[in-house]
């Protein structure tokens, strides 16, 4: 295809997809090397944050393809062959929108629950999250439905084609827009509450409003493309217009799923402290699995190492958490740690002293963690 300098305004929108891709890319990338490698805490939100992040991917490139086929240049220029290939990826991208959205919401729901976990926020974080997959869903079937049979939503070429009006496509594209900006507010609401309820040090608020500020401009971007879309006669010189419109769509999408990045970052701004610790210390603590055993978490297998003799049930453990043969029948072979993660743990001591007579013989102590060590 032949660019016409004056008629051609689509090389914003392929340096912009070029840009976002390469940005987010590198974000994914530190993301997923700080979860997996530093932390060694991959969860369902960095699952869901991967899918998005192919999504958008696969969405940044139909938006390039889409303007070697003639987005941004006027439709009277195009031919017919042209015509009908950008109008039958379309649908594709709208598709990719749709569901990248879904994804990089659900992503940075999940993601917040890190940082806090009450009750009644878990509930909104339940109760956003079914509304984010129930809008996303609508408006993927009503695209793939819009026309009897499905597949002729993909082959705009055929003539004979029965697809609801575009004008009932504008109102289903304008309603989902309006859905999702209500869920990205209430997202926002929720990271608000999370931040503020957990955020005790001045440099954690400061790091936290920063991402807040990259999730309004998200929220931004999600109102103008709808009063773009709201403003924008499309039906006339449609190609041409377009480009109006398309660079809201990956912003959104992009912003979005940076937010989530973001949050994940955290341990590269606390270099003084063990961030595998800390990271098993936060994601055990959230965990509510009856089946996780102290010896084989991290955390405990550290402390262990560091304190060889501790004695549980009042029988001595090596570093793997082992039963060993050990005098620790004295009074100088049984040690008490010290709490350094504010845990508080409650145990109980019998303690068996003979009297002043039998001074020359052994005390002995019995030790026994309590069930709040066990539920812990």
């Amino acid at each position: 295809m032949n660019y016409d300098p004056e008629n051609f305004t689509g090389q914003v929108i392929l340096n912009l997809n070029v840009a976002l891709v390469v940005i987010t890319s590198v974000f994914m990338l530190v993301r997923l090397y700080v979860r997996a490698i530093m932390t060694r805490g991959l969860g369902r939100d960095d699952v869901l944050a991967t899918i998005a992040w192919c999504l958008i991917t696969a969405l940044s490139c139909i938006e390039v393809v889409l303007v070697t086929k003639g987005v941004g240049t006027h439709m009277d220029s195009l031919s017919r062959e042209s015509l009908a290939e950008l109008f039958s990826l379309m649908p594709v991208d709208k598709m990719l929108f749709i569901s990248s959205g879904c994804f990089v919401r659900l992503s940075i729901l999940f993601c917040l629950p890190r940082i806090y976990r009450d009750r009644s926020f878990m509930t909104c974080i339940y109760g956003v999250s079914l509304a984010t997959v129930i809008v996303a869903a609508t408006s993927l079937l009503f695209l793939v439905f819009s026309c009897s049979p499905p597949s002729d939503v993909f082959n705009a070429a055929n003539p004979d084609r029965q697809c609801v009006s575009n004008y009932t496509l504008g109102r289903m594209r304008q309603a989902h827009s309006i859905s999702a900006s209500i869920v990205n507010v209430i997202i926002l609401f929720l990271a608000i509450w999370a931040s503020s309820t957990t955020a005790r040090t001045r440099a954690k608020t400061i790091k936290r409003t920063l991402i807040l500020i990259v999730g309004v401009f998200a929220i931004v971007s999600t109102f103008v493309r709808i009063g773009i879309l709201l403003t924008t006669d499309l039906s006339v010189d449609t190609t041409y217009r377009m480009v109006r419109t398309a660079p809201w769509f990956p912003i959104e999408v992009h912003t979005g799923l940076w937010c989530g990045c973001l949050l994940a970052f955290e341990p590269l701004t606390q270099p003084s402290n063990d961030p595998r610790n800390y990271n098993n210390y936060n994601m055990r603590k959230l965990s509510r699995s009856s089946a996780w055993e102290p010896q084989d978490d991290l955390w405990h297998r550290n402390l262990v190492t560091s304190n060889p003799r501790i004695s549980i049930h009042g029988m001595p453990r090596d570093a793997k958490g082992k039963r060993k043969a050990s005098n620790a029948e004295s009074e100088a072979d049984i040690e008490m740690l010290e709490n350094e993660r504010g845990i508080k743990l409650t145990t109980e001591f019998s303690v068996h002293v003979e009297n002043s007579a039998h001074a020359g013989e052994r005390l002995e102590e019995r030790v026994s963690r309590t069930p709040a060590w066990n539920a812990f």
